[in-house]
């Protein structure tokens, strides 16, 4: 599960938005515009990803004494798929299943990005385990490699 920097502005943000990369595609882009130095074919890989939204009211945190809650958007949500540069990906994410609260069909019908033996079911929430390794604890405590 890929981490991007967050774009939040509120006062309750979030250091790090989380997806699930259903698909890798690699295109052959041509740009065609007035800075462009080359006609040629650039190849551009992109991550079709599927987003996570966090559950902002659960406590969570150093703070909260948890660790953070997440869960599938709603495929209404104009935001719960889209494309990402893996460049800007920081790292990948360990999500611990919320196995209490089960598994669910409601976010998202059948659909190609549901891997078969899932039964188009998904987990309603997980936890993001930011015990996973140094790098990720120090990047949530503060004072990790940015």
């Amino acid at each position: 599960m890929p981490v991007v920097l967050s774009h939040e502005t509120d006062s309750d943000r979030h250091p790090y938005w989380y997806a699930q990369v259903t698909h890798i595609f690699h295109v052959n882009v041509r740009y065609y515009g007035k800075n462009s130095t080359s006609h040629d074919a650039q190849r551009m890989d992109v991550l079709f990803v599927r987003w996570f939204g966090r559950d902002s009211s659960y406590p969570s945190g150093f703070s909260g004494r948890r660790l953070h809650h997440i869960g599938f958007l709603d495929e209404d949500d104009p935001d719960v798929f889209g494309f990402l540069n893996p460049d800007v990906v920081i790292r990948g994410a360990h999500l611990v299943p919320t196995f209490s609260l089960g598994e669910m069909d409601e976010l998202l019908g059948p659909s190609f990005v549901q891997r078969e033996e899932d039964s188009d079911e998904d987990w309603r929430a997980f936890y993001v385990n930011i015990f996973a390794d140094h790098d990720m604890f120090m990047r949530f405590r503060g004072g990790g490699i940015q």
